[in-house]
């Protein structure tokens, strides 16, 4: 199975709360900052976090990242 970046985005204030919850599903957290915790998984962590968590208002996979200065430069990532 392939592993993922996720990012489980919540409300302010929830960032602990959330925590808790990826953790007791057994997954290895890696960030946890301002309205958002990020984790390691696979496919049926995807679909563990999407049903089982109460505070994230849903699960991100990380595809890709890039530095952007300009606009150009975002559009050049993004293609």
């Amino acid at each position: 199975m392939h592993k993922f970046e996720l990012t489980a985005p919540c409300h302010f204030g929830m960032e602990a709360v959330l925590k808790r919850e990826i953790d007791d599903l057994g997954y290895d957290i890696t960030e946890v900052t301002d309205g958002r915790v990020t984790f390691f998984g696979d496919e049926e962590a995807l679909c563990r976090a999407n049903i089982f968590s109460r505070t994230a208002e849903r699960i991100l996979i990380k595809v890709g990242t890039f530095r952007a200065e300009s606009f150009e430069e975002l559009f050049q990532g993004v293609r």
